[in-house]
């Protein structure tokens, strides 16, 4: 029997590892996207390919690590050799979206194989047709990018150069995607010398027996955690904007069914297969949903194989989240963001004291690119913009965040006017965009940049302007998303979701992101909250009288026509719920 504080100490050790493996990754990457918005994630497998240990920064890459280790692995480990390296980002081999290139790495102690590193780094760019890896109108793999379907990439600890300038050459701004490939090997490199230490510490034998006990131990936790929830079957759906190539929404169906001590994730129901790229791949909608569950049933569990044995994902097969072969998943994310969402949703009848309302939503790829007025070179950038969380029970929704399973960092404006030929022309919270609630939901971000002296290419691959981010018991629902060039001129024109735009000199380009949704009546909101919010400028005099219910004149509550203003509205809302019985 293992000592349970001995297997604590163990616990974090292994943590420790992926922790230093993830920080070398981001400290000499090349990219703004790893080295600043920490786009990337690391692992540890054991030598029986069971995920171990997991670095918490972006848990969307988990997802794909969990699916692509252990089903390519076999293919190659008898003829792996200590320093080697296998490349893969292939969707239909267990991988998520081209950008999201692996780097898997045998582990070796005493000339045997005792664990994989693993990462996953979020290239900037990957070939194809739209700088910055997400095409819009993609209508089969072969177009959004370079396919690695697992190749043997590096040997004694250095990547072979035919294979490494192969793939740069099919790449924009090679020199810094290659100190990015060169990030994830001192990643990996690292892994192997710190789990070669933790077994010359403890030795083989106590390791296995360490990790056997760790992983049962964390079956346990999660199957306890999840019989707290009730029994039941709980549903939810929502409406995505169109493919990029059909302008038609499509539906996301989600049903979590609870049952003792196990947990089915259901996609049945779910809309077939887009012919444009709005599809995902089965590791893609397990990380997005997994990535919520987590958070209901307990942060502070372990994140190993242990914890992912007591739940079954179901994937139909010819439907978006589990499309044929060779469909197009470049905006893949922006399905399992919102499934988040649907979990949030489905539960909220189960622990409505732990849910929250709508988030933004989606996940907001933007890419875009150029030649650089200042020294002539080509360039390309990708982020994504952060919005509203949604209202929770005792807490407003966060403003301007990254939400779910995104985690990643902003992008600051002084790197960003450094680094490219743009100017940040606004970067600001967006007034009223949040659903109104007791607990109010966040506010979405403006984003408008200007790209100066020079023509430019701007891609959107992104979501939610058709289905706003719902409200929850009587809260309301946020302000989507909206996409502009030039705002506010006589050349503005509105930007698809999903749409790749040729800027002129000079144009600006406007990402508005969605708020959250509320939490309960808004009417209950302490008008005291909604002063402070008109005062901050986050909610206009107007919305604050017409969704709130709260008078404010000379930067102050009337409470006599706060208290008749909410009878109306109070009276209003009576009416059309009789009317609708």
């Amino acid at each position: 029997m293992v000592d349970t504080g001995d297997l604590e100490i163990f616990r974090h050790s292994l943590k420790s590892v992926v922790e230093e493996m993830g920080v070398t990754l981001q400290r000499t990457a090349y990219s703004t996207n790893i080295k600043i918005r920490r786009d990337h994630t690391c692992a540890l497998f054991d030598a029986d390919l069971r995920h171990i240990a997991q670095h918490d920064i972006a848990p969307q890459h988990i997802g794909s690590l969990v699916s692509v280790v252990p089903r390519n692995v076999p293919d190659w480990e008898d003829d792996l050799e200590p320093g080697d390296g296998i490349l893969i980002n292939d969707p239909y081999k267990g991988a998520v979206h081209l950008p999201d290139v692996m780097l898997i790495s045998p582990l070796f102690h005493d000339d045997e194989i005792i664990g994989y590193a693993a990462n996953s780094a979020h290239h900037v760019d990957i070939g194809g047709g739209t700088p910055g890896g997400i095409p819009n109108d993609s209508t089969e793999l072969y177009g959004e990018g370079l396919i690695i379907p697992g190749v043997h990439a590096v040997e004694d600890w250095e990547y072979d150069e035919d294979t490494l300038s192969f793939i740069l050459r099919n790449v924009r701004e090679p020199k810094m995607r290659r100190g990015d490939y060169q990030a994830q090997l001192g990643a990996n490199r690292i892994g192997e010398q710190r789990f070669a230490e933790l077994h010359e510490e403890n030795g083989r034998e106590r390791v296995e027996t360490y990790l056997d006990e760790l992983l049962d131990y964390t079956e346990r936790r999660v199957r306890a955690a999840i019989e707290e929830l009730p029994d039941g079957e709980y549903s939810a759906s929502d409406e995505m904007d169109g493919d990029g190539i059909v302008d038609e929404p499509v539906t996301l169906v989600l049903t979590l069914t609870v049952d003792g001590d196990e947990m089915s994730i259901d996609f049945t129901g779910t809309a077939a297969e887009n012919e444009g790229p709005l599809n995902c791949t089965p590791a893609m909608a397990f990380a997005g949903t997994m990535a919520v569950i987590m958070a209901f049933i307990g942060e502070d569990l372990p994140k190993n194989d242990g914890f992912y044995r007591p739940f079954e994902t179901i994937t139909p097969e010819g439907t978006m989240v589990n499309p044929s072969y060779n469909r197009p998943v470049a905006g893949g994310w922006e399905i399992p963001m919102r499934a988040g969402d649907l979990v949030t949703k489905a539960l909220a009848d189960a622990v409505p004291e732990q849910t929250i309302g709508a988030t933004k939503g989606m996940v907001c790829n933007v890419a875009y690119g150029g030649t650089d007025p200042r020294d002539d070179d080509d360039y390309v950038y990708y982020e994504t913009v952060a919005g509203g969380y949604g209202g929770r029970l005792e807490k407003d929704g966060m403003d301007a965040v990254q939400t779910h399973f995104q985690n990643t960092a902003n992008s600051p404006i002084e790197e960003l006017e450094d680094e490219l030929p743009v100017y940040v022309r606004r970067y600001e919270l967006i007034q009223d965009s949040e659903g109104a609630g007791r607990q109010r939901g966040g506010l979405g971000v403006r984003r408008d940049l200007q790209f100066y002296d020079h023509e430019a290419s701007f891609s959107l691959l992104t979501d939610r302007t058709r289905s706003k981010p719902w409200g929850i018991f009587g809260g309301h629902s946020a302000r989507p998303s909206r996409f502009y060039r030039n705002p506010g001129t006589a050349d503005e024109e509105v930007l698809a979701s999903k749409s790749t735009t040729k800027l002129d000199a000079d144009d600006v380009a406007s990402v508005q992101t969605p708020g959250g949704g509320g939490y309960g009546d808004p009417l209950e909101r302490d008008p005291t909250d909604v002063l402070d919010d008109v005062l901050d400028e986050k909610v206009s005099p107007e919305k604050a009288r017409e969704e709130y219910g709260v008078v404010i004149e000379d930067e102050s509550i009337d409470e006599e026509a706060t208290a008749e203003r909410r009878r109306e509205l109070r009276d209003v809302a009576a009416n059309r719920t009789g009317e609708n019985a």
